[in-house]
């Protein structure tokens, strides 16, 4: 079986040590690395380059944001799940905007924190749904001045119902096998809908497609 390998960073050994010790509990997950900054884990990912890094937001020397960011540039195959509490929305606003494919808040039940470390592993995002709507409502009040980027416009009246559906599952952190299951069609089709989804919304990426999803 091939294993999920994982880096953990987080400048808390204590977060570095319950996380380690949770993950090992799942057969199919291998804690690789713990690193305590963003710089760390970026030399990290230069030897060894991970499916998931768990990725503090808040670090001294080189913090989250700014380690996603490259690490999502140099090593595109290592996904980046941010870990915040629900005072950071901006934060979070600006590792999705770098690259992250998700995030977790730190008080996430183990049964969900696997699942959603298997969601991503296989091309889907996460976006807690509570937080997302804080995230949103924070990025609305600041402005267009304030974020990095904006999300696209939506005119969802240009969407055909199939791709309505798959917009919805995507929000919902689903991956491209999981829409395919839900909906009874194959992966092939699945990603025909995501690539005419991102043309028609003007989305970036699948991120922000599922924060739109979330928005609307």
């Amino acid at each position: 079986m091939n294993k999920i390998t994982i880096l953990i960073v987080d400048d808390q050994p204590i977060v570095c040590e319950g996380l380690n010790a949770i993950l090992q509990l799942e057969e199919d997950f291998e804690v690789i690395g713990v690193c305590h900054n963003g710089q760390e884990a970026l030399d990290f990912c230069g030897r060894t380059n991970p499916d998931i890094v768990l990725m503090d937001a808040r670090m001294p020397i080189m913090n989250g944001i700014a380690a996603t960011k490259e690490i999502s540039r140099l090593f595109p195959d290592a996904k980046v799940l941010i870990l915040t509490t629900f005072n950071e929305e901006m934060l979070i606003y600006e590792g999705l905007q770098n690259g992250a494919k998700g995030f977790l808040l730190k008080d996430t039940q183990p049964d969900e924190l696997f699942k959603i470390i298997r969601v991503v592993h296989t091309g889907g995002v996460c976006l807690h749904p509570d937080a997302t709507q804080k995230l949103l409502g924070k990025i609305a009040a600041c402005g267009a001045g304030t974020a990095s980027e904006n999300l696209p416009e939506h005119d969802l009246t240009q969407l055909t119902n199939r791709e309505k559906e798959v917009l919805r599952l995507i929000g919902n952190g689903l991956s491209n096998k999981e829409i395919s299951a839900a909906l009874f069609i194959t992966e092939g089709t699945v990603k025909s809908h995501v690539s005419s989804l991102l043309a028609k919304l003007g989305a970036r990426d699948r991120t922000q497609l599922a924060l739109l999803a979330q928005k609307t």
